[in-house]
């Protein structure tokens, strides 16, 4: 008796936990459309400190062009994603990371964040150098596309 209950509960568990995750589909958080506009909190962590601040990314005919600025308005880092390529260009990074190989390892690690994006992810880790890159979409973000989805 006690094991065929818990048989059906695990059964019962996998059917909801299923039904569940159907429903959940992956939000795209990357700018859709040519000329859309996203902004996010975006948070840095290195083993010796962090960047935090805002970046705001728009679409354009080629992709996706960035900009990350911390809570002073200092542009920390500017970038430009080619989607067809699947690369990222570093078109400006302040004194502090503007080094050939962090530069390096930004744009991998940009790359693999905006995919990220793509999935609905706002995380990404890069394990091998101890970086966390988290960017949460800023709260009117999060209303305009509420009010988008009650109108369709």
């Amino acid at each position: 008796m006690r094991r065929s209950m818990h048989k059906c509960f695990r059964f019962i568990s996998i059917v909801l936990l299923s039904g569940l995750s159907c429903g959940m589909a992956a939000q795209n958080l990357l700018p859709d459309s040519l000329g859309a506009r996203k902004s996010y909190q975006a948070m840095i962590t290195m083993p010796k400190g962090y960047v935090s601040g805002v970046c705001m990314m728009v679409r354009d005919s080629t992709g996706i062009v960035g900009s990350l600025f911390n809570e002073f308005g200092f542009s920390a880092l500017d970038f430009r994603y080619h989607e067809r390529k699947d690369k990222v260009e570093i078109v400006h990074a302040m004194a502090l990371m503007d080094k050939w190989y962090i530069r390096k390892v930004l744009r991998n690690d940009l790359r693999m964040l905006l995919q990220s994006l793509a999935k609905g992810d706002t995380l990404y880790e890069d394990k091998k150098y101890k970086l966390t890159y988290v960017f949460t979409p800023m709260r009117e973000e999060l209303k305009k596309e509420a009010a988008d989805d009650l109108e369709e």
